[in-house]
């Protein structure tokens, strides 16, 4: 009896064992996958900051006014990504508005492929958030469940905020957009 009582006990700290490992080869695929994220989003964060201080200044110099207010106080002021990300959103957006209300403005070539990229750097930005957001839903979610939550309090982990995407306030802006030109031809 004693015998058998010892062989299920060694079987099942094998099972615990093998358990473990799997769940900590789990969170480390994930945690690798969420870094990379992590790292370009940073990078795309970069790029956009300075295209879109580098494009407000030459608005601003075309307009001898400062229209754009500059996206490296933004940078500066944040050490928190997913903040900085809502700032220069809401930069990005200033900008669209301002392009689509002054129809009259029209970018020189050079000014016009800063422009461009910014909207392709944009879009990547957009795909690597969701990519990153996918991830720390997982990772989050491996959080919350037993017998993983357990690994992961032990480890030290912490949820993982998650990025927000801005289009609904695009149409928003042209919403605002339609009503000006529709009390403008009343």
């Amino acid at each position: 009896m004693v015998p058998y009582i010892i062989l299920i006990i060694v079987i099942l700290l094998i099972l615990f064992i093998y358990k473990y490992r799997d769940i900590s080869s789990n969170f480390s695929s994930v945690l690798k996958r969420v870094h990379l994220g992590e790292n370009e989003i940073d990078e795309l964060l970069n790029k956009k900051a300075n295209l879109l201080d580098e494009i407000g200044e030459e608005i601003n110099n075309i307009n001898d006014s400062k229209i754009f207010s500059s996206v490296k106080k933004a940078m500066k002021n944040n050490i928190d990504t997913i903040k900085l990300d809502h700032d220069l959103s809401e930069a990005y957006l200033e900008l669209k508005e301002y392009l689509l209300v002054n129809k009259t403005f029209i970018p020189e070539e050079e000014l016009q492929n800063k422009i461009n990229l910014l909207a392709e750097i944009e879009i990547d930005l957009e795909a690597t958030k969701s990519y990153y957001n996918d991830n720390s839903s997982i990772f989050n979610e491996l959080l919350e469940k037993f017998p993983s939550s357990v690994v992961g309090k032990r480890k030290g982990y912490d949820t993982k905020n998650l990025y927000s995407f801005n289009q609904e306030e695009l149409f928003e802006i042209l919403k605002k957009d339609k009503k000006k030109k529709k009390s403008k031809e009343a």
